[in-house]
Parts: structure tokens; sequence; C-alpha cells
């Protein structure tokens, strides 16, 4: 089961993340700079009334999730997310009152935190079942409708606001598979009792969820206040490759090996569920080191084909520090992050989530004035690292009661990052040679990088693929 939910969810994610590099690519040659930077600027208010309002309750959704008594929980959680959606059009209502916002503008905002709350809650719903393939389905289908919607949009209008609406319907349309999946447990009766269970676990995500959306995209918002939306994009530009890439596979891992893990931590407690997170380690590790490798060794080919000409000269610069900071967000948000659903409360991520706001915006005020765009770039990555830190610290510090540690399988986790710098060291050689860096030598550097990560994923033994493969080849 570990090896087929993960194949499912990284392949359904691997094929998601190439067609979100070709938005980014298409977006970048469609919009000039600005009018990306100002489709971004949006988007990020959209995250953030998402995260305050709608967020919550998936979370507290999966951490509480008991197959026994899953169609009242179904049912309950529908009627809290609906009630947070009105809450959503209230502040969005109110913003255009006060003139913060046009009464257009507030209006795509409801409707892209609908689009996002539908395809997120059901996904999430269907993941809990492990429901894989309709989960994977919509994953793909989003990605697809993302690129095709968003494309049409930027060529008939160009207008950045009626981009955000086309990603918003892209999410609607693509919640039907996994909705499709749930509806038997959506037509249970809601319960008070599930509910007060809910919002007994969740309340301090309401808190955080928002703090840390605010806190994600606070460089961005901004950038787009002191330096403009024509810096905005094209660090947003570069930023969103990098997350996409690597949290997209971070995300694919925690959508299978952890919902396993929880599942197993119920029947047998947390001893039962370590055998699978020791797995998740070494894959989110893999996905990190060898990822790491290749966006260093070929940014400039990477660049060259996903940004637009206006876009690239500034994406180069900030490759490496923004990488850095995906890699973190990666770890903190799909590894020690999950340790709050096996210690069943929630405060250690509203914590995380306030030193994360404090460092971004704090070092973002103090840095963008004196050093732009990187200032911004070097305020994310050191406050996604004091926010990982928070939560490994935060679980080993913890009552006696409530102290659950993520393991680190370290000498695997070290042999891993070994094996991808020799990989690099390699990679970096072959490109000092003669024709290194034209095609016949850009494509060597590519297989030698390719037969590196499917050596260690062998040899470490990822997601029992080895024993996979070994079982398979005794049956013949």
């Amino acid at each position: 089961m570990i090896a087929r939910h993960t194949f499912l969810y990284v392949g359904a994610r691997g094929l998601a993340a190439a067609l979100n590099m070709a938005s980014v690519a298409v977006f970048t040659r469609l919009a000039p700079v600005e009018t990306y930077g100002a489709y971004l600027f949006v988007l990020s208010w959209v995250l953030v009334l998402y995260g305050a309002t709608c967020q919550w309750p998936k979370f507290s959704f999966f951490a509480l999730y008991d197959e026994a008594r899953a169609p009242a929980q179904v049912a309950t959680v529908a009627r809290l997310l609906a009630a947070m959606l009105v809450v959503a059009g209230m502040v969005a209502g109110l913003a255009a009152l006060l003139g913060l916002t046009s009464p257009r503008t507030a209006a795509v905002l409801v409707a892209a935190v609908l689009g996002m709350t539908l395809f997120e809650a059901a996904s999430e719903i269907a993941r809990a079942r492990l429901a894989a393939g309709a989960v994977a389905l919509a994953i793909v289908a989003r990605a697809v409708l993302v690129l095709g919607l968003g494309s049409l949009v930027l060529a008939a209008t160009g207008d950045p606001v009626d981009l955000v609406l086309a990603v918003a319907c892209a999410n609607l349309l693509a919640a039907l598979p996994a909705l499709r999946t749930i509806l038997p447990v959506l037509r249970g009766g809601a319960s008070r009792a599930e509910a007060r269970r809910l919002v007994a676990y969740g309340w301090p995500l309401i808190l955080s969820f928002g703090i840390a959306a605010l806190a994600q995209t606070s460089d961005r918002l901004i950038i787009g206040r002191m330096v403009g939306a024509e810096e905005l994009g094209a660090y947003g530009a570069i930023a969103d490759f990098l997350r996409q890439s690597f949290v997209m596979f971070g995300e694919s891992v925690a959508l299978s090996l952890i919902s396993i893990a929880k599942r197993d931590a119920r029947a047998g407690g947390m001893a039962a569920a370590v055998p699978v997170l020791r797995d998740a380690a070494r894959a989110l590790t893999l996905v990190a080191a060898f990822g790491a490798v290749f966006v260093l060794s070929f940014d400039d080919l990477i660049v060259a084909i996903l940004l637009g000409p206006g876009y690239r000269a500034q994406a180069v610069t900030l490759a490496p520090v923004l990488l850095a900071a995906s890699i973190i967000l990666m770890f903190r948000s799909y590894y020690f992050g999950q340790v709050i659903y096996f210690t069943r409360t929630s405060h250690l991520d509203a914590f995380a989530s306030l030193v994360l706001l404090v460092a971004v915006a704090g070092l973002s005020f103090l840095l963008i004035p004196r050093m732009g765009v990187m200032g911004a770039a070097l305020a994310f990555v050191a406050g996604q690292g004091l926010a990982c830190l928070v939560f490994v610290l935060g679980a080993r510090l913890a009552p006696a009661r409530d102290r659950v540690r993520m393991p680190v399988p370290v000498l695997d986790v070290l042999g891993i990052a070994l094996a991808a710098a020799a990989c690099g060291a390699l990679l970096y050689g072959i490109g000092l040679m003669p024709g290194g860096h034209a095609a016949p030598g850009q494509a060597a550097r590519l297989a030698v990088l390719a037969a590196g990560f499917l050596a260690a994923a062998w040899h470490f033994n990822i997601v029992g693929v080895a024993d996979l493969l070994r079982r398979r080849r005794a049956a013949r």
C-alpha cells in the first residue's frame, strides 16, 4: 500500500509540478513583469483571507478523523466550512466598504477563497479516507485547468484580477473527482459533539493559519508596497517555481506516507507510525538533496526555459537563497510540522506561525529598503529556519504526556546528502570539460543526475521501492 499510494501521489504531484512550471513559463511570456506582479499581489491577499478563515477545519478534520465517525465528521466539517466562507465574504465586503479594495476585486477574492476551500477540503477528506486515485486526479486536473484557463484569460484581457478569477474556476472544477469519491459520507448528519471536538482542536489554528498565511506572503506584500509590482513579478516567478517544485513533492510524500502513519498511530500508537515516518524523512531528504543539485547545476537553463526575458537576470541572482527557503519550508510544513497531528494539540503550530511572521515581516522591513528583493529573500529563509526550529525544539520540550519527536534516521539522511553532493561535484566537473554546457554535455549531466537519484532511491529503499521490486522479481 505504501508504495502504491506514494507512486500515485508523487506521480500526480510530479505531473502537476511540470504543468505548474509550464504555467509560469506561459504566464511570464504573456504578461509583462508588472502585470504578473499585480496578480501575485492579489493572490497573496487571497491566501491570507483563506488562511485566516477557511483553512483550519480541514486540518482539524485530518487530525481527529475516525473511520467509525466519518459521516458525522464530514457533514460537520462541511457546515463549518460554509460558515467560514460567510465570514470570508463579510471580511472582503468590509474591505470594499472601507475603500481598501474595489468591489470587483473583493468579489474575486471571495470567489478565489471559495474555489480553494472546495478543492482543499474535498482533497483532504478523500486523502484521510485513502482515496489516492481521486486525489491524484484532482491534483492533475487543477494544474491543467490553471494552465488552460489562465492562458486564455491573459491572451484575452491581460488583467491580473481576471487571472485570479481563472485560478478560482480551476480550483472549483478540479475538486469534482474528490467530491465524487466522498459523496457517500457527505450525506450524513452534522453532530454538535463532532463540532465541539473540531473547534476544540482547531481554534488555535484559526489564529495560526491566518498568521502563517500573512507570514508566507508578507515578503511579497511588502515588496508590492515598498518596491513595486514590477520587482515583485520577477521575485514571485522564481520563488513560485522553487516552492512548487519542492513543496509539491514534499506535499506528495505527506499526502501518502503521513496519512498512513496517522492511521498506524491510531491503531497502534506512535511506535507503530515510526517506520513510516522514517520513510517519509528519507524520501523528503532525497527530494531536497537531489532537487538542490538539479537547481544549482542547471539554474541558467531552468531560468531561460521557465521565465520570460524580463524576469531572468534577477531570478538567477535570487535562486540560491530562495532554494534554501523552499527546502526548509518543505521540511517545516510536511515533516516536522506534522508533529501537531500526533501530539493532539495545535498550539505549537500557532507559536511557529507567530515566529515566522515576526521574523519575515521584521527582517523584510529592515532589509528590503537596503537590499531590495534580495533582502526579502534573506528574510524569508531566516523566518522559515526559525519556524522549523520551533517545531523541532517544541516537540522535544513539551510536557512528557505530549512529547512526540518526529523520527530522523540521521545516518541515512547524511548518506543521501553525501550521495547528492558527490553527484553535484561530478556534474560540476563535466561542466568544466570542453562542451560541458553544450547540448550533449547538458544531456550527459542530466543522465548522471538521474542515475544518482535512482541509485540513492534503491540503496536507501525509499518508500520500500527496492523491497517491492525484489518481491516482484522473486515471484517470477
